[in-house]
Parts: C-alpha cells; structure tokens; sequence
C-alpha cells in the first residue's frame, strides 16, 4: 500500500506539470539553435538545413520536427511548371500534374525515411496566381490528392500553410494551420515590413475562426524587430492565437509567448593558423565566459562560412587573435557590417579597418611618439592579477577616438599619451601585452580583470548562471582513476599490486561515487603482463563489482599523443620519451577502434559484472581527442572526460590556470575537460615529492573563492597506491573535502551536467519571469545582481540555499519567480548531500544517498518524511531552518508538511 502512495504521488506530481507554450518553433537557418528549441514540444526547419544529429538529438528529447515541404511550388523549374512567381522567382506548379505527385511523394517518402515527424506545407494558395486559362476546381481537387496522401503518410502529422478556401474538405486530414502577416507583413521584393491594413487585418481573423471551429488548432506567424516581438505576440494571443514572430525569411530565432535570453558569444578562429584548443580565447577567456553563463560558439573560418548575427541567440562577438594573417577580408567586413548588432571585444591584434577600429574607440596615430613608454592610466575596475604592467616595447600606436572612454593609456617619453584599450557604445578594444602576462617561474597571469572585461568592457548582461559545480545547493564531489600504474607493485608488506592497495585502502574505505578504469593492454592476456593477467582481471573485476564504482576506460595501449593522432600536430618519435603508447607485443600503429571500442568491448565482456556496463571513455596522454576519437565513443555509447589544465596553486592562483567545462567538434560532439588536474602535475610527473598531491586542496579552494569554478575533483591514477605518501595525499584530499559541505555524484552525472551546459535556455515570459530548459543541469547560479526566487510563486524548483546563490531544479523546464507581493513561507530546500530526483512539499520525493543523508529544510518546522516502508524522519529546527538526517541508500516516500499547501 505503500509503494502504491509513493507511485501515485510520483505520478501525480509530473501529470500537472504544465507546457511553457503551445506555439510551433520555425527556423530556417543553420545550424539548429538546439538549447531554444527545448522550450517548444515542435518545431518547424528546412530540411536541408538541419543535420542527421540535430535531428536526432531532438527526437531523442521528444521534440516533433516538421520538415518545410512547398506543395505548390518549386525553385527549379520542371515539366510540371506553368509559371513564374514574381515575388518570390519561383515556379507555380500544375496540380493536376502525375509528374508533380510524383515528386512530392517521392520527396515525403525521403523525409519519413529521415525520421521527421510531419510536414509543415506551403505554398497552398499558389494556384490562385495562374490565369483563367487554368481550371482552378482541377487545381483544387489535385491539391487535395496530395493533402489526402501526405496525411495518410505522416499520420495527419501536416501543418498547412493557409489554404483557407480548401479547409472544410481538409478537415481530418491536418491538425494545425498557420497563417502569416496578421499584423505585419513581409514584402520579398524590397526586404521591407508593412504593418498589415484593418480590413485585411478583419478578413484573417475570420478566416482564422473559422479554421478554429473546424478543429484546426491556429498559429499566426508575424514579424517585429527583436525588442517589439512580445508585445505583437501578446496581441495574437488575446486574439486566441499561438503566437511566432520573427523576421521575414524566418532565419532568425523568433518569440511566442516568451523571448529568448541571448547566451551565444560568437568566436571566429581559424584552425589552419591554430586549432581551438590551442588558441588563447578557448584556453583562457573561456572559463570566464562560461562562468557568467554564456556559451562561447566557436566558429572555424576555415571550414564555415561566418554566420548571420541574431540578437535573439547571440550575446556579442569576441575575436582575440595572435596572429596577423587572421584578419582575411571576409571577417573584418563580416565585423563591420555587424557593428552595433551585438557588443563587439577586439583582443590582442587587430584587424585593418579604420571604419572599425573608430567604432570601437581607437585610431591610428599620424605621428610615431618616442620611447621609453610608461603607464599612464589604468581604470581601476579593470586591472587584472598582475602587480606589475607588462613590459612595454613595441606598443601599439593609437590615440583614442571621438565618443569613446580609455581604458589603459600609456605615456610617451615627449609626454604625449598612446590608447591600449578603450570602448564605446559598440563594444570594446584591448590590444597586446595587456591580456596575459606570462612569468618564467610563475606561469601566466590576467594583466586586465576578465570578468570585468566581459561585464563592463564589453557590457555583457548579467543572466541566470546554468551551474555545472552544484548539486543540492552544494558543491559537487566526483573522484575518478585513470588506469595507469594498476599492475605496479607496491611499496608494502606483501607487494601487493597498487590496483590492489589503491581498492583496499581508498575505494573500500570511504565507499563513494567513484569511477575507475583500466588499461586493456595493461591486464588482459595477451598484453604486456600475460603472467599476471589473471590476477590482475580478476581484481579489475572486484573493484568494478562494488556498488559505488562505475566503468570506464583507459584505453588500449594509452596512447600518448592524441594531437597526433587527430592531425593537429606532427610529433617525431625520436623527440618522445616514451614512444606513442605503451610498447605492446606487436601492437606499432594506433587503432582508434581498438583504442575506443574495442577496449570498451573487452571490459564489457571480460570484466563487467552483469548489471552494469562502461559508461565513460578516460581519455590518456595528452587527452586532446579529435572528433573521429570522439565519435567512436559516441557511438559506443559512452561518455568522455579528461584533458584541460587546471592547476592553479597558492603559487599562481591566477584564472588563465583554470580551463573551460569543455571543447566543442562537429557534429554535436564535446571534449568535457576533468574539472582539476590529477597527482601527475603535482608531483613532478610523479618523480616527487610525492606527497605534492597535498597541494590539490589548494586549488579546491582557489576554484572556490572569489568564483566556485569547479567541483572538488579528486583524479588520480592507480600508481598513487605505489607509495605510503602517495596514499596518504589521497586520503588527506579526500578527508578535507568531507569535512566540508559536498554532494558525492558518479563523475558520469557529472560529464553529462557539463556537456548539457552547452545545450541549456533561458528566456523570459511577460510576468517578467525566468524559464530555464535542461535536461540534466539541476542548479542555477543567482548572480549578486538578482534578488532571491520566490519558491511559493515558482515552478519546477525545489528550493535555493540561504544566501540566495543557487537554486534547484527538479524539472526538465522550470519558471522563477523574482516577485515577492506574496510571502513565501512554503516550505522549501535550503541545501543538501543528495541528488534530488523528485521533490514536492506534500507529494513525492526520491533520492540516492551514498552517504547519511542530510537535508536542510526552510520554514521546515512542521515537516517530516516518511519512506515508502513507513519509517518518519523528523528535523531539528534553528530558527527558520530545520535539518533532517536519513540513512545513506536509496530514498522513496514523500515529504509531509503539515498545514502546507503543495
């Protein structure tokens, strides 16, 4: 009876949950805006236009998409053509046509096959155009044929296109009917938009109701400049319409009843002058970028053209460049067409456009003024970690523009003074060495502030942060173990195997979320230790047998140059220590497949217990995968970590040490970097000291304060059991971070977090509210700007921690409320150790507990939970928070708070 309650309550809690809107998503353009189209349960593309993975990655979250199909005309003119259409220079097809059916049939049959779910058709009303020579009730019957088939085909799955004076014969056969230009309209001809006249205005809107009182459900497509797109949607919506407003060719992302929040930092680079991830943009700016919730989107000016700037996606452009051969004559005219769309940042060199370096505040001088050069002014708020400007010897020469502010300005030896950084309303410029500053024994330090740099440079808004460091309202901890140094033997009594000590004394022992590999080539039979294979299987097998443990892979024979592999660099054995990979018998050239899926086979059969499969992919070496490595994890079904540099000690404890959540591929593939660094860096490439991994707890903290960067990440290899000190920094690092607030999560849970980071929303409805789409993401970081969520007038949030900075998310979509007219005293959660999986005051609640559960309750005093076996945990109460303790293990009941409403 009491697994019944706990069902129907989980039941009941996710069949109200209610849609963020009814309105159909149409874009036709490239690529997918993927992360906006979450909010919509169906969206409308070009086929043409969207690839085999963004359609499947659509599908696979349950998101209907609709291909464009013109039934009524063509491009391309066929035997089927009868005339050209002035407006749009298309040719009007002849209905009645067998070679026409034919085509579209065929054309349907090809996106079926594609896996789309319907088809959205236009050109409807294109007969209307033909003369009195053609019969227009044959035009019509042949346009009904095609309906009827194409219904019969995609399950009534169509959308139509007007069609008006057909509706009352195509009824059952479409669900939905759209119509454009209600209150505004395009005109191809000139590229212009008219507002739409009354009587026109009259006549659609009954037009409109009487598809309505057919069945069909009705959506207007209207077009407004970005800023005026919810007041004309609000419009149609009172009129008892789903709303989309967008532009006239529909190639930017529109609004219904609620606007995007533009988080895309465009980044053009080039890989044929530096790949991405060497580039400093990617190795440096990005983790500031990412932290204050932005996306930086790469574009690779050497396989794609530069896209079209949307206000309602993209944040603003950052191009930092090295190197003078960057600036083609395509970007820097791409940058100045664009001026004024979205803040644009200029870093380091710059490109060869007066027009466009004026607009960003500076120009060039006439005159060359003498050295030594000294600096003049440096605007507080943007001076960085350095304590020392950088050497100034070759600086750039300019002097600061009409309307614009100087930043940075340095002195001349004749007293006159020379612009290095400045802004105005279209953005901002900052030129070399005025960026990074690197030290011989120190590394590299941020000579301006990057976070200022982005917010008030570059003045890009503050929004609400998707978190990838939290879970809970605390810091998340994952540990992971590369595979290396599993067959050593250790320094103890008995010369055990490190595999062996590193289990007993460290997983055993602390019993956490923690994920381990192996190397194949390392243990299997027929690899570098044939002897011991046995053995070392079988202890393979007993670490991935316990219960906390989850299964990756090393790889096969740990190869150690993956930039090699991937053709980013060209690398001479004879200039390596070690080789390309562990010296196999017989093993002289790397295979990916053997590397990647073939280990991955060989720990699913050989090592695997039966309940549980590999699930990440630890990448070895250097760990800089390129997409063929990437997508054959993919397409095993896994996972991959590993890579990045963060290593900041209390020796540097600068942000350019701290790396991004990850690095982007074609085809929707992501590189997600290991949060930290493991004890190789801190050791000396393990050459000692060896109790130098004590120092992580340094960079545990410099990630967490003046920004919480990263999850304590505790990543290390087999070899750290070789040595008594290299165990006892384990201990020590983990022991530090139990003795602090942290919620233990499988680094799996993790990686999946961090890669839905770049495939998360945000936007905004008329109540001025915030709406949040992810489908792994749990936490969203309040910035000091924002006021606190009110729970009570929220949606699909179980709480926010006392200080207001991060709130949970329970749903795949969630609505906050900043409005605090009505008093928030519902109970809700302020923090805890748990991964919540389902949460409702009153209603069901589910959990996963690796250790004692402790959860903190606000305005808790008179709750209690009760497990499905009918056992009551009651709270402590200080004050408005009250703490619960629960037994570590799974969690299924539901949360009683008497008095409350749900």
């Amino acid at each position: 009876m009491k697994y019944i309650l706990y069902f129907t309550l989980l039941i009941s809690a996710h069949v109200f949950a209610k849609p963020i809107n009814n309105s159909t998503a149409f874009y036709y353009s490239a690529p997918m805006p993927l992360a906006e189209m979450t909010f919509y349960s169906r969206v409308v593309v070009q086929p043409e236009l969207i690839t085999e993975h963004e359609l499947n990655w659509l599908t696979q979250r349950n998101i209907a998409v609709y291909a464009y199909l013109s039934v009524g005309e063509s491009f391309e003119k066929n035997t089927s053509s009868l005339v050209v259409n002035p407006n749009w220079n298309s040719h009007i097809s002849d209905l009645t046509s067998t070679y026409w059916h034919k085509h579209i049939k065929n054309s349907a049959n090809d996106l079926k096959d594609r896996g789309f779910t319907g088809l959205f058709l236009d050109t409807l009303d294109s007969y209307q155009l033909l003369d009195t020579t053609s019969n227009k009730a044959y035009q019509q019957a042949g346009l009904i044929s095609i309906i009827e088939d194409l219904s019969s085909s995609f399950d009534k799955h169509l959308i139509l296109n007007r069609g008006f004076e057909l509706l009352p014969k195509l009824k059952g056969f479409a669900t939905d009917l759209v119509a454009e230009g209600l209150y505004s309209h395009y005109n191809p001809l000139d590229n212009s938009y008219k507002l739409t006249a009354e009587s026109d205005q009259t006549w659609l809107i009954a037009q409109l109701n009487t598809a309505k009182n057919l069945g069909f459900n009705v959506q207007v497509i209207d077009y407004a400049k970005p800023k005026n797109r919810l007041a004309m949607a609000q419009k149609i919506i009172k009129n008892g319409y789903a709303p989309w407003i967008t532009d006239g060719h529909l190639q930017t992302w529109g609004t219904s009843n609620i606007t995007p929040i533009a988080r895309r930092i465009l980044i053009p680079y080039n890989s044929d002058i530096k790949p991405l991830i060497y580039t400093t943009v990617h190795l440096k700016l990005a983790t500031m970028i990412e932290y204050l919730g932005y996306i930086p989107d790469y574009i690779d000016v050497a396989k794609r053209a530069l896209p079209l700037i949307d206000p309602s996606l993209h944040a603003g452009v950052i191009s930092w460049t090295t190197s003078d051969a960057f600036y083609t004559p395509a970007i820097t005219n791409w940058l100045e067409t664009n001026l004024g769309a979205v803040p644009l940042l200029v870093m380091g060199e710059l490109p060869l456009s007066t027009t466009l370096l004026i607009k960003l505040g500076v120009e060039a001088l006439n005159v060359l003024p003498p050295a030594p050069y000294e600096l003049n002014y440096f605007a507080p708020w943007f001076k960085g970690e350095a304590a020392t400007p950088p050497p100034i010897v070759k600086p750039y020469l300019l002097k600061l523009a009409p309307n614009a502010t100087a930043l940075i300005n340095i002195k001349a030896a004749d007293g006159s003074i020379v612009v290095q950084s400045a802004k105005t309303k279209y953005g901002a410029v900052v030129v070399a060495p005025w960026l990074i500053d690197t030290f011989p024994m120190e590394g590299s330090k941020w000579v301006i502030d990057p976070r200022t740099l982005l917010t008030k440079a570059m003045e890009l808004p503050p929004i609400l942060v998707p978190d990838t460091t939290t879970e809970s309202g605390r810091r998340m901890l994952t540990l992971h173990i590369d595979g290396d140094g599993f067959s050593s033997i250790a320094n103890f009594t008995g010369r055990p195997y490190s595999a062996e000590v590193i289990r007993d004394e460290i997983i055993k022992r602390y019993k956490l979320p923690l994920t381990s590999s192996i190397i194949q080539a390392d243990i299997e039979a027929t690899g570098l230790h044939s002897k011991a294979s046995p053995k070392l299987e079988r202890i393979a097998r007993s670490i991935f047998d316990l219960p906390y443990v989850e299964i990756a892979s090393h790889t096969y024979s740990h190869p150690y140059f993956w930039t090699a592999l991937s053709g980013r660099k060209k690398i001479d054995e004879d200039d390596t220590d070690y080789g390309f990979h562990l010296d196999v018998p017989g093993y002289d050239t790397i295979s990916l497949k053997k590397e990647i899926t073939g280990s991955i086979k060989y720990i699913d059969e050989k090592l695997a217990p039966k309940n549980k499969k590999t699930v990440l992919m630890l990448w070895s070496g250097d760990a800089t995968p390129g997409p063929k490595a990437l997508e054959l994890a993919r397409d095993a079904g896994v996972l991959n970590i590993n890579g990045g540099n963060t290593d900041a000690n209390a020796d540097n404890p600068s942000l350019s040490h701290i790396s991004p959540i990850g690095r982007p591929e074609r085809d929707l593939l992501y590189q997600i970097y290991a949060p930290i660094l493991n004890e190789n860096v801190f050791t000396n490439l393990w050459h000692g000291p060896y109790y130098g991994f004590k120092r992580l707890t340094e960079t545990f903290e410099i990630t967490e304060k003046p920004y919480r960067l990263k999850p304590y990440t505790i990543y290390y290899h087999f070899y750290s059991g070789e040595i008594p000190a290299g165990l006892d920094a384990l201990k020590h690092n983990i022991d530090y971070v139990l003795a602090r607030p942290n919620t233990p999560v499988h680094l799996s849970h993790f990686a999946k977090i961090a890669k839905d980071f770049y495939f998360s929303a945000l936007a905004k409805n008329n109540d001025d509210e915030w709406l949040f789409s992810s489908k792994y993401i749990r936490t969203l970081r309040i910035p000091s700007d924002f006021d606190i969520p009110n729970i009570a007038q929220s949606e699909g949030i179980s709480g926010v921690t006392q200080k207001g900075d991060y709130v949970h998310i329970i749903n795949n979509i969630a609505r906050l409320s900043f409005d605090h007219s009505q008093n928030n005293s519902k109970p809700y959660l302020a923090s805890a150790n748990v991964v919540i999986d389902n949460w409702q005051v009153n209603g069901a609640v589910s959990f996963k507990a690796w250790v004692p559960a402790s959860l903190d309750l606000m305005n808790g005093r008179e709750c209690q939970f009760t497990s499905h076996l009918g056992e009551h945990f009651k709270g402590i109460t200080h004050g408005k928070l009250t703490h619960f303790k629960i037994p570590m293990g799974d969690f299924y009941g539901y949360l009683n708070c008497a008095g409350t409403a749900p």
